[in-house]
């Protein structure tokens, strides 16, 4: 079941690119360079140094470590190639594989990122967590998924060009959605709170990747081989967290010794085996929509309108379909994501707070705005029409390229 759309970000006006032929917006952003390399020496500690998250920084003399492999055993799926359809001249046309679900032969996990949990005094933060850079290179965001330091700021880089629109998520909120235009320019952004950031690109729905903010330095990257390392972690006992952005996540109690390695080798394959058959809640609070339901017969009194991201060299990309309906008072309207696993989030929304030049709100005098949150591949939500008259709404991310619809609804 669904339930009318009740989840709101906070009411900060979208200050995104805004482009249509022949105009560029006149705030322009871009940034500097990422990779994925940990680097070989940390930053010194001043002495008893606290930082902004009460996080201490001082000298590890009896540090153990904990390190091991991160697998994957049985059968593992092979996700669908993701399509390029937009800026062939950039970024080619050939399918290219998905970087969500990567493993060596012997089931090794690569980008399983291992947190050492409720650490409040130690070594320093590794300078690379507090100079965080993301690359847009041919059209992929590198490094794909990285870790950073909570309180400091991720640098941003266009090195293409062709217009990139580049998105964060934290959770169901859109922390910020910056059109770059340039190749070659960069901007930064501040971090103030530590979670998994989801980025994506509004104009090219199959880039994606991952960045973790952290508020200690006990972390690390699985390599290749599903091969991780923590050092210099002071004595005891700890909560250890596993997350992979395919598999999902999970947390090990580990006791570190002194001056000893303990070893933490995890299989995951438990994680996989509880996608088989998902469970997505969907943005409308409250509701979980089973996976696959996007083709299920509408209910009495409902419309379907699916969201898509339609490949194409230029122009819309990303359609609801139907994109203008007639429909009778009462009836329920249910928007669902069917962009694929590899597809951006989408949104429906006739709130005026969120519009822009080319997508503005139409509602009929009294009737109700709605917004829904951003609904990842078949995650839905649904909203009721009392009042007659025209509707005109658009998806926050993607109305600006040309996704956005029209309801009119009769007596």
């Amino acid at each position: 079941m669904e339930t009318h759309f009740v989840f709101w970000r906070s009411k900060v006006k979208r200050n995104c690119g805004v482009y249509a032929a022949g105009i560029m917006l006149a705030v322009i952003v871009s940034c500097s360079r990422g990779t994925p390399d940990q680097p070989k020496t940390d930053i010194p500690p001043a002495p008893a140094a606290t930082t902004a998250t009460g996080y201490e920084v001082s000298a590890v003399t009896d540090g153990g470590s904990v390190g091991g492999t991160i697998t994957l055993s049985g059968a593992i799926p092979k996700l669908p190639a993701r399509k390029i359809g937009k800026d062939p001249q950039v970024c080619g046309t050939a399918d290219r594989e998905s970087q969500k679900l990567i493993a060596n032969k012997t089931g090794g996990l690569k980008n399983a990122v291992v947190i050492v949990e409720g650490v409040k005094r130690g070594k320093a933060m590794p300078s690379a967590a507090q100079n965080a850079e993301i690359d847009q290179n041919k059209c992929e965001y590198l490094p794909h998924v990285q870790v950073m330091a909570v309180n400091t700021e991720i640098a941003l880089r266009n090195s293409d060009p062709i217009l990139h629109n580049i998105q964060f998520f934290q959770g169901d909120n859109s922390l910020f959605n910056m059109a770059q235009p340039v190749q070659g320019q960069v901007n930064k952004r501040k971090l103030d709170k530590a979670g998994n950031i989801y980025v994506e690109c509004a104009v090219h729905g199959w880039m994606q990747g991952n960045v973790i903010v952290v508020d200690n330095p006990y972390y690390a990257v699985s390599d290749e081989n599903g091969k991780f390392s923590i050092t210099d972690l002071p004595p005891g006992k700890y909560q250890v967290k596993i997350w992979h952005e395919y598999v999902g996540e999970m947390t090990q109690e580990v006791t570190v010794s002194a001056k000893t390695e303990t070893p933490l080798n995890m299989d995951l394959k438990d994680l996989l085996a509880k996608k088989a058959a998902p469970a997505i809640t969907s943005a409308a609070a409250g509701t979980v929509v089973p996976a696959g339901d996007s083709n299920a017969k509408p209910a009495a009194n409902e419309v379907v309108v699916q969201m898509h991201e339609v490949p194409g060299s230029a122009g819309a990309n990303f359609l609801y379909d139907p994109a203008n309906l007639t429909i009778k008072v009462g009836t329920t309207v249910k928007w669902i994501n069917v962009s694929g696993e590899e597809g951006p989030r989408h949104t429906s929304t006739d709130d005026a707070e969120w519009e822009t030049p080319q997508t503005p709100a139409i509602l009929p005098p009294g009737a109700e705005k709605w917004r829904s949150g951003f609904l990842r591949n078949g995650e839905s939500a649904t909203h009721k029409f009392t009042v007659p008259g025209k509707y005109q709404y658009f998806c926050e991310t993607h109305g600006q390229y040309g996704m956005f619809g029209t309801i009119t609804v009769v007596p």
